[in-house]
């Protein structure tokens, strides 16, 4: 079931808050996170079963976030986003004796906080690939341009025709 316009706008909401490195590194993201929280994150690749690729653990004074070892480095990134989602939405991590009593990773959580860290780790992942965005000069001197008042109809091309004098040439209007 795809996440609600209202789980979005919270999701977008606490992303907001977020250090999504630039360029793109979950590492750094995991450290950022440790340090924003006074509790250092350690990462831990685990062989898995179940189906479950991935769990936060809470331990006294540190996390851990468990991982398929065999996971490749865009799944890594995904399987720990959506473990730094639970921790950034404020969700429950598991005991550290989780991984010693089960065979498998655990898997505690509500429908509707699996739901918010999923969506919540989409979104850094869409933010993370995208790159910083660039304004070429020639755009930043229309704008400028279009900042002091100037409209398009004034604005003449090489030949010195107006915009307005040049859409007639096109044809009529539609």
């Amino acid at each position: 079931m795809p996440a609600s316009r209202e789980v979005v706008a919270e999701c977008r909401s606490a992303l907001d808050g977020l250090a999504i490195p630039d360029p793109w590194d979950v590492v750094a993201l995991v450290e950022w996170l440790g340090q924003r929280r006074g509790r250092p994150i350690i990462l831990i690749p685990w062989p898995t079963a179940g189906g479950v690729t991935g769990c936060w653990v809470a331990a006294a004074h540190q996390d851990y976030i468990v991982y398929e070892r065999t996971a490749t480095p865009l799944h890594r990134s995904v399987i720990v986003c959506h473990e730094i989602a639970h921790i950034w939405l404020g969700h429950r991590g598991h005991p550290t004796t989780a991984l010693a009593d089960q065979p498998v990773l655990p898997h505690g959580y509500s429908h509707d906080e699996e739901l918010r860290a999923e969506t919540l780790a989409e979104l850094i992942l869409e933010r993370a690939a995208l790159p910083t965005p660039q304004v070429p000069d020639d755009v930043l001197r229309v704008m400028k341009t279009l900042d002091q008042g100037v409209t398009v109809d004034s604005l003449a091309d090489q030949r010195g025709v107006s915009a307005r004098r040049r859409r007639r040439w096109l044809g009529p209007r539609a």
